[in-house]
């Protein structure tokens, strides 16, 4: 016998909101708007004709954009009522740390936690945008004080798993974010912690799915949805990846790094790796540094084709005729030799010159100090998905990575444009670039 799924209830949510508001309400609004896409149209509905004539308006019509995912609409709002309404000053300073505006969100939770000392939420908020500053001591004086005050629970939990991470105590740091999602299935923040700690540690699949579980969270949880169109990004599942670049840009308009992630995987889509096309290179290549002395040439060719220190077929064909019969004792018919020898292998005089030639790897490479090429790769700041990359490929100084091509890169396991791009802006900020084409 099949079971039979029930969809999730279409609850009528005005009484809800046009009731006294308080954190069960968000959590209760929150709940019903991302179990079902009715209800989610229905809030939606609820906040176009909702006006915002006094505080109290504003906080409400404030709480329920941010929960439709509209964080600058709903951090306006939001400032009409702080810091007097308890609320408004919790959520605002979720709409400021949402939007990356760290500082300002310190702020707002300061002036909060002044006028509603027992709020729990604040001074957690607070807490959390300490250690994001980085003010780790500092800001774990205040969770300790909270704690006193407040006695532990799984928000404690959280903060001092995100307070060991950032001290570098990783095993710490998961144990903490795991025991407080057996705890809170869906807490956002430890969520998007333990996937970015797989997503570090080279568990990409693990990720994905703990990315996944927090993608359609309202509101839209914007770090996450984007890490997640970078791990798409890796797996070359660029449609996915657009998808949740768009779904930043729906929450948050003109969020620069959503911006750029979307160009890229679009300008990703239109490229291809042409693996033929790479091995009729390789072929080339291995042709044209044949050396002369491997063909039956009269002595006197040999001598000559010497003394032009021509070694090799790739520094033939970058000669014409003219260039061989102007010099001493190469005549027509050394020239005729030289031309016969070239044809075995589909080659022909002038034919470098005309196509660029053949340019060793050392001609490639680019003129610069050869200290900064001795560099480790460390020394360039990558990110943790691109460092990791060159760690795969076995490449330890700057030096090995400008030799290798764009093609090899975007070749090895996970590693994407958007890593590309980083790569190429930060050699060209060093005045170096990848490997040119071998002709």
């Amino acid at each position: 016998m099949t079971d039979v799924i029930t969809p999730p209830p279409v609850v009528d949510l005005k009484p809800i909101v046009e009731a006294d508001f308080s954190l069960g309400t968000y959590s209760q609004l929150r709940r019903h708007a991302q179990s079902n896409e009715v209800n989610a149209q229905q809030l939606e509905q609820l906040v176009a004709d909702m006006k915002a004539n006094d505080s109290t308006s504003a906080m409400k019509k404030g709480v329920c954009s941010l929960i439709l995912g509209k964080t600058n609409q709903a951090m306006e709002l939001l400032k009409q009522g702080h810091p007097d309404s308890e609320i408004a000053a919790i959520f605002l300073g979720k709409c400021l740390l949402d939007l990356d505006r760290v500082p300002e969100a310190l702020v707002a939770y300061r002036e909060a936690l002044a006028k509603h000392k027992d709020s729990r939420p604040i001074a957690y908020g607070l807490v959390f945008a300490m250690l994001r500053d980085g003010q780790l001591e500092e800001g774990l004086d205040v969770l300790t004080r909270a704690e006193e005050r407040f006695g532990r629970d799984v928000e404690t939990v959280f903060l001092r798993g995100f307070h060991d991470e950032l001290n570098g105590h990783y095993g710490e740091a998961k144990e903490a974010y795991e025991t407080v999602i057996e705890q809170v299935p869906q807490h956002p923040h430890a969520l998007f912690r333990l996937a970015a700690w797989n997503q570090t540690w080279g568990e990409e699949e693990d990720a994905i799915e703990l990315y996944e579980k927090i993608r359609n969270a309202r509101p839209t949880y914007a770090n996450a949805v984007l890490n997640l169109g970078n791990l798409y990004e890796d797996f070359q599942k660029y449609d996915a990846a657009i998808d949740c670049y768009r779904q930043v840009l729906d929450s948050i308009p003109n969020h620069p790094r959503a911006m750029m992630f979307l160009l890229d995987a679009q300008a990703s889509k239109t490229m291809y790796y042409d693996e033929e096309g790479e091995r009729r290179a390789d072929r080339q290549s291995a042709i044209l540094k044949i050396p002369v002395t491997d063909f039956e040439l009269s002595v006197r060719s040999r001598n000559c084709l010497n003394k032009m220190n021509i070694k090799t077929l790739g520094d033939l064909i970058q000669m014409t005729e003219q260039d061989l019969l102007a010099h001493k004792n190469f005549g027509e018919t050394s020239l005729m030799e030289v031309k016969q020898m070239l044809a075995q292998k589909g080659l022909r005089l002038g034919q470098g010159k005309m196509e660029g030639g053949f340019r060793s790897p050392a001609a490639n490479a680019p003129t610069t100090d050869d200290s900064a090429l001795s560099q480790p790769i460390e020394t360039m700041h990558l990110s943790v998905r691109s460092q990791k990359c060159m760690e795969r490929l076995g490449l330890r100084t700057i030096g090995q990575l400008t030799s290798r091509t764009e093609a090899e890169l975007l070749s090895a396991k996970n590693f994407g444009q958007t890593s590309l791009n980083e790569i190429k802006a930060k050699l060209e900020q060093m005045g170096l670039g990848l490997k040119d084409s071998p002709y």
